[in-house]
């Protein structure tokens, strides 16, 4: 519908009854686009309540600043607040681009400095944005950068897995009984899955959760290696807490990951930063972890409304089933901060929602606060600590995976263990859709509290 130029599609439950009226059972899926506008003025308001009505936006286009419309909604109280206390310190008296008579009749004008992330329906034909929606600022790029984004189609599809030599013995075994998924069964969709799983497991520090006889036998966490598994695994020195250096585990190619899988690998999780510079995490994870029996509907209204607080904060955040009972929100980051400041920013941030709103988030680690609440793990963001790798595999009951899905399909997901090993061919049709193009990927860096 989309490519078609279409809105989107209206859909009613099937066997609701027809009623003309907003109801529960119509539901309303917009095609939408995104990119990031040059805020060059606002409107004002004729509501005490609101500090604008809404910011005038503009591109840069063949060497000039030209105006592309308005935004006037998605801005919380607290947003509306602090861009009026910058607008009255960048104001300025004309416009940095020209504007319609209509549009500029009681605008006010401001330095064009400000980025403004803005998700929208369409260009008109005048070339302005229609049905817009304020996502955020941007203060990690630069006004001047901002030109208009044209689509292009993919290059290729996904790339295939790769011969990558590495021979599964025992591939019979089963690993997990309550599906008979054996050992080959998770090699075959490893290997699959490769291509989409490497940009974010590889030239990455990992712990390994191996289950050599499956996972109703021993399981256990590996994270150093004294060279026993082979040239494919390679090797990373870390000073650890006491001053000691250990060698951590990376992979780098299929092979590595693959050799892994031979050893007895179900699970990869990994750092929040890369073997380039282990010191500077380049994402932050929020592991929403909610208590035994707790709806999965709770989990993702929390989803939301992290997305919505961060939001606010000018970070672009992305969902990823875990495979498990939770979900995590991540935040893509610009290498640049150290793990002690992402680990405060990560802990305050927590904290202050769970003093918020006691009755349904704690920041405490121990079980016992936990009941009938979420616990937000901000301890997945400090030197050391890992998280489940997206496209792992998981030593649960069916097997299931961690996988990226997008905001709009959190309504259709009915737990964190929607896909399983089974899903390889469903995975890379998803992937090689307009669905998750640009998933996990975000220019930005820790706001200013």
């Amino acid at each position: 519908m989309c490519e078609a130029g279409g809105e989107g599609i209206i859909s009613k439950k099937a066997d609701a009854p027809y009623r003309s009226t907003r109801t529960k059972s119509w539901l309303k899926v917009k095609c939408t686009r995104r990119q990031e506008f040059v805020v060059i003025g606002w409107s004002t308001s004729d509501k005490k309540s609101r500090g604008f009505r809404a910011l005038l936006l503009g591109l840069h286009e063949n060497g000039k600043l030209r105006y592309a419309g308005k935004v006037g909604t998605g801005f919380s109280t607290a947003v509306q607040h602090d861009l009026c206390a910058r607008f009255e310190r960048m104001k300025v008296d004309k416009p940095a681009a020209p504007v319609p008579r209509a549009e500029a009749r009681g605008a006010n004008w401001v330095k064009p400095e400000l980025v403004a992330e803005v998700a929208f329906a369409e260009f008109t034909a005048e070339s302005v944005v229609r049905h817009a929606s304020f996502l955020g600022l941007r203060a990690d790029k630069k006004a001047a950068e901002v030109v208009p984004e044209r689509e292009q189609p993919l290059a290729s599809a996904v790339p295939t897995a790769v011969e990558d030599g590495i021979k599964i013995s025992n591939p019979e075994r089963v690993i997990d009984p309550a599906s008979n998924v054996t050992k080959g069964d998770l090699a075959e969709y490893y290997r699959a899955v490769a291509p989409l799983m490497l940009p974010w497991a590889a030239n990455r520090p990992l712990s390994l959760v191996r289950c050599p006889q499956g996972r109703a036998k021993k399981c256990f966490f590996q994270k150093h290696d004294a060279g026993t598994f082979g040239p494919h695994i390679r090797q990373i020195p870390i000073e650890e807490k006491r001053g000691e250096i250990e060698d951590y585990i990376f992979v780098s190619d299929q092979a590595g990951l693959m050799t892994c899988v031979q050893m007895g690998t179900i699970e990869f999780h990994g750092w929040g930063s890369s073997v380039g510079d282990v010191e500077k995490p380049d994402r932050l994870v929020f592991d929403l972890d909610p208590d035994e029996g707790l709806d999965f509907e709770e989990v993702k209204r929390a989803a939301r409304d992290l997305k919505r607080y961060l939001a606010d904060m000018g970070l672009q955040t992305f969902p990823l089933v875990t495979g498990g009972k939770g979900l995590h929100v991540v935040v893509p980051l610009t290498p640049q901060a150290e793990w002690p400041e992402v680990k405060d920013f990560a802990q305050r941030f927590c904290v202050a929602l769970a003093t918020a709103e006691p009755e349904r988030f704690t920041a405490n680690l121990a079980k016992a606060r936990r009941k009938g609440r979420i616990f937000l793990d901000y301890l997945r963001n400090q030197r050391g600590a890992t998280a489940i790798m997206p496209y792992s595999a998981r030593a649960r009951e069916r097997s299931p995976v961690s996988a990226p899905i997008v905001w709009d399909e959190l309504d259709e997901t009915e737990s964190g263990a929607r896909f399983t090993v089974r899903d390889a061919g469903l995975l890379l049709e998803r992937a090689s859709s307009r669905l998750l193009q640009g998933w996990g990927e975000a220019s930005q860096i820790l706001p200013d509290l």
